[in-house]
């Protein structure tokens, strides 16, 4: 593993501005505003990241996706002319939007490669550093090592992104994701619990494929217009569509039913385990367990309705609108 290599040590090696421990940070430690010396030796580093998605969304939205999203509302009017829909928007209008959802996908496409390089190759080899980290309840939630730390830091800058890019394009619920996100792994970089951090970003398994998904289903045009081998080629892409869409559920029940409910339990075990020691903060654990237990429960709900489409589509029913799930 460890794919992104280069490019997370190109983002982590790029110095803090000048003044800014002056400034910034020592300005946040003198206050009392942040206490952690983990989160402010690396605050610079987690903006650089926020930066670092937005430019990607803006190079997506601006430069790389607008020419093809152009193209497919242009199918999609005539598609419409033919049924006599009309529409409010004009097609700059509705393909600079496409251009923008198209672009938030891919930012959330390479963020969950990104953490799950780092995730997948911390938990196979946790002691690639020379020892093991985390052999005990008790390092587990109060230890820290940097290879955890950096999963942290790359969480908190792509969710400060998630949140802000919500404020301008999608609606409160998708801020609120965001913002509750980057609070979860805020706690984790203190640090407190930081062995779960990769833990609990297996849940992006399913990330990329739903990615996919969404593309598939935006950008193939209909098959009435395409002919020869277009055709064949749009057949072709349809059905590795759908093995895509298959892929999907079997990554999204593993990654975050079946491993995040053992997960969530065997961190209730750890924080019992731990419960007396001087270092345990109820308030931050009582955050991270309700959040959780949450998200848990909403991902039941989320893969029962998909489940339930998915058998309609292959029964070869007129399938209700499927529940949006959040790519996170």
């Amino acid at each position: 593993m460890l794919l992104f290599t280069p490019l997370v040590d190109a983002l982590l090696a790029i110095p803090a501005p000048p003044g800014w421990e002056t400034l910034v940070t020592g300005k946040l430690q003198s206050s009392g505003l942040v206490a952690s010396e983990a989160l402010l030796g690396n605050l610079h580093s987690i903006l650089y990241i926020t930066a670092f998605y937005q430019t990607v969304f803006v190079l997506g939205a601006r430069m790389l996706l607008p020419r093809i999203c152009d193209w497919r509302i242009g199918l999609k009017l005539e598609e419409e002319r033919d049924l006599k829909v009309e529409h409010k928007y004009s097609r700059a209008q509705r393909a600079r939007s496409l251009a923008e959802q198209a672009s938030m996908h891919l930012v959330s496409f390479l963020q969950s490669l990104i953490v799950l390089d780092l995730s997948i190759a911390f938990l196979a080899s946790p002691e690639r550093s020379g020892a093991v980290p985390y052999p005990d309840a008790s390092s587990r939630i109060f230890g820290e090592a940097r290879e955890t730390q950096v999963v942290c830091i790359f969480a908190i800058g792509y969710f400060i992104w998630d949140a802000l890019i919500s404020m301008a394009y999608s609606t409160l619920p998708f801020v609120m994701h965001g913002v509750v996100s980057t609070s979860v792994y805020l706690i984790g970089i203190k640090p407190y619990l930081q062995w779960y951090a990769p833990v609990f970003l297996i849940f992006e398994l399913s990330n990329p494929f739903l990615n996919f998904r969404w593309f598939g289903t935006k950008f193939l045009p209909p098959q009435s217009q395409c002919n020869g081998k277009g055709k064949n080629l749009l057949k072709l892409l349809r059905q590795l569509l759908q093995v895509n869409n298959l892929v999907f559920l079997v990554t999204f029940f593993a990654g975050r039913i079946a491993w995040g409910w053992y997960q969530i339990g065997a961190l209730c075990w750890d924080f019992y385990l731990v419960s007396g020691d001087a270092r345990f903060l109820p308030f931050d654990t009582g955050v991270i367990v309700a959040g959780n237990l949450v998200l848990d429960v909403l991902n039941a709900i989320w893969f029962k309705t998909m489940l339930g489409v998915a058998i309609k589509t292959i029964a070869g029913k007129k399938a209700q609108p499927e529940t949006h799930v959040k790519a996170c």
